[in-house]
């Protein structure tokens, strides 16, 4: 499984790659803490916001949400 991490920050972009949701949260949190404007998108093709990264660590799915 691949989950994509792309994070924004004035003239600065960086995209990331992991295979595991835990460490890809975590790398997406600590540069939410940085001020940076931070998604991730998740094997399936769901894009998940800062405020829906619990999501990757409890399985669900965005598909199921509104």
């Amino acid at each position: 499984m691949t989950f994509i991490t792309e994070a924004v920050k004035d003239d600065r972009y960086t995209t990331d790659i992991r295979s595991s949701a835990i460490v890809t949260v975590t790398l997406a949190r600590k540069l939410a803490a940085d001020c940076f404007a931070v998604s991730i998108r998740a094997p399936a093709g769901h894009l998940y916001s800062a405020d829906r990264f619990n999501l990757l660590l409890t399985g669900e799915s965005l598909s199921s949400q509104p």
